[in-house]
């Protein structure tokens, strides 16, 4: 992994998000302030600087890295440096009113950075922006939490970003350890419309009585759990076959009663055009002549044994951690 190279970086807040951010930031060689946004009093802010610290040794311990030399410190009103930041992270409550004020406030600091970089799950660059000017372009950068241990983040970039300011936010994000997508700026984004889905589909199953909730969270982590870290949801789709899915969603849609769990229109055209998956050689994706497919498969597969043993071994552990407490 390449090094940040001391980029200097700001993060407004000092919740979960902000402090994993720091701690992820500067164990990959950025410069980081933490600029705590709310009014406290002096001793409360050292109390939040004494956890974020402790959150550094927890962290680093985990990863097997040396705290030595590491910090962020948390500074707030005047204390504020005035120094420029390449970017500024937003890791604020995820209330508009809340977002811009601090906006405005940090106003000089946002306008020498390359960015504002919102961690927002939830709202749009368009609404993030609405009625005020920025200075800085607008990003969207959705971590997952907490940002240290899960490298994928989806990012939200303007169209009025200069392509160069685009790929040097990416290549830093890159050398930070982290694995980005770009994403438009729509409701929910990637994984968090995702997620929506996944979860309201799991507590109707638990209100309906289907299976007890100990089992529905079964279901995803020794079902999903041992393909997923291999293979995306589309692939699935075409490795499984869109004719399955076409018809198993007409068919589940229709004993339910739920028109929602209709496949989408484009499964629908591909079933009609023959393009059934990886059977046939297209599908959502393109396999050409299948010679790369079979090298995927069995690359693949290889990878789902060697996950299925560290499964098996977590599993292995549950058990004995249960029959222990018995």
């Amino acid at each position: 992994m390449q090094d940040a190279g001391n980029t200097a970086v700001a993060i407004l807040g000092i919740g979960r998000m902000a402090t994993g951010l720091a701690v992820d930031l500067a164990l990959n060689g950025c410069s980081v302030d933490v600029i705590d946004i709310k009014p406290r009093e002096t001793s409360e802010r050292l109390v939040k600087a004494d956890e974020l610290q402790a959150e550094f040794v927890v962290s680093a311990n985990k990863l097997g890295r040396d705290t030595a030399g590491l910090m962020a410190p948390v500074y707030c009103g005047a204390d504020i440096p005035d120094k420029n930041y390449t970017y500024v992270f937003e890791a604020l409550p995820e209330e508009i009113p809340v977002k811009q004020a601090a906006y405005a406030a940090m106003g000089e600091t946002i306008a020498n950075a390359t960015a504002l970089c919102s961690m927002t799950s939830t709202f749009t660059v368009e609404e993030l922006t609405a009625g005020i000017n920025l200075a800085a372009d607008m990003v969207v950068t959705h971590f997952m939490n907490p940002p240290w241990l899960i490298p994928f983040l989806e990012v939200v970039t303007p169209d009025s970003m200069k392509t160069e300011n685009v790929e040097t936010l990416f290549g830093f994000l890159r050398q930070t350890g982290h694995m980005p997508i770009r994403c438009k700026s729509s409701p929910g984004f990637v994984i968090s419309r995702l997620q929506v889905g996944l979860m309201n589909e799991a507590v109707r199953l638990m209100e309906e009585g289907v299976a007890s909730p100990e089992d529905i969270d079964k279901a995803i982590t020794h079902g999903w759990g041992y393909r997923f870290p291999v293979m995306g949801i589309l692939e699935f789709i075409d490795a499984g076959g869109l004719d399955i899915l076409h018809h198993g969603g007409q068919s589940v849609a229709r004993a339910l009663g739920r028109p929602d769990l209709n496949s989408p229109t484009l499964i629908g055209q591909k079933y009609a055009e023959g393009a059934y998956g990886t059977k046939t050689l297209r599908g959502l994706f393109d396999y050409g002549d299948g010679t790369a497919l079979a090298k995927r498969e069995v690359i693949r597969l290889d990878q789902q044994v060697r996950l299925k043993s560290l499964l098996d071994q977590f599993q292995a552990e549950e058990d004995a951690r249960t029959e222990a407490g018995s």
